[in-house]
């Protein structure tokens, strides 16, 4: 029996987490998780992802690498500055990802942002290439939209925490107000 590949799999948040693990698991891989998400606001929710997280990863035995750093102020300029805030955001934390599979020894990295409907997956993929080409390390990049759904039924049946946003203040706003995010066009 072959060992198998290792993958920096960056996690937005535990039930995203729960059908992407599974889905790479069966090609393979051998996952660590990667949270690194200063774009999640505010703070405390930051934290419920991360502790909902934390036990997931620990029920599967899922080694978890986190990032503490809370770049508040520099995260916000960024988004501000950008011309599309949630490209930028893509790119932010893939980037992040790929240096980090790259500093550990990884050879690849992938995200369980590919499972959201409500993500642009094209901006999702030209990030990741992107930093994959950067870092030199690969980007295995997966739709896994057609899985939201289980992934829904998974957390809930689980007790798991779901958040009602994609994380910054700025999709919070838009989920309230009901307008399209420009990351969504």
């Amino acid at each position: 029996m072959t060992k198998p590949v290792t993958l920096l799999l960056h996690v937005c948040c535990a039930p995203c987490m729960t059908v992407v693990l599974k889905a790479l698991s069966l090609e393979g891989f051998g996952v660590t998780a990667f949270f690194y998400n200063p774009n999640i606001h505010p703070w405390k929710e930051r934290q419920r992802r991360l502790e909902t997280l934390t036990e997931y990863s620990s029920s599967e035995g899922i080694p978890l690498v986190t990032v503490e750093a809370y770049p508040l102020e520099e995260n916000i300029r960024m988004l501000l500055e950008a011309e599309n805030r949630c490209h930028a955001c893509f790119e932010d934390r893939l980037s992040a990802t790929a240096e980090k599979a790259n500093e550990m020894g990884i050879h690849a990295f992938s995200t369980t942002l590919s499972v959201s409907p409500y993500q642009n997956q094209e901006q999702i993929e030209r990030a990741g290439e992107k930093a994959a080409l950067k870092a030199g390390v690969e980007f295995v990049y997966r739709d896994y939209r057609n899985l939201y759904k289980d992934s829904v039924r998974i957390s809930r049946e689980n007790g798991m925490y779901r958040q009602p946003y994609c994380g910054c203040v700025f999709s919070e706003r838009d989920r309230y107000l009901k307008m399209k995010s420009p990351g969504m066009i």
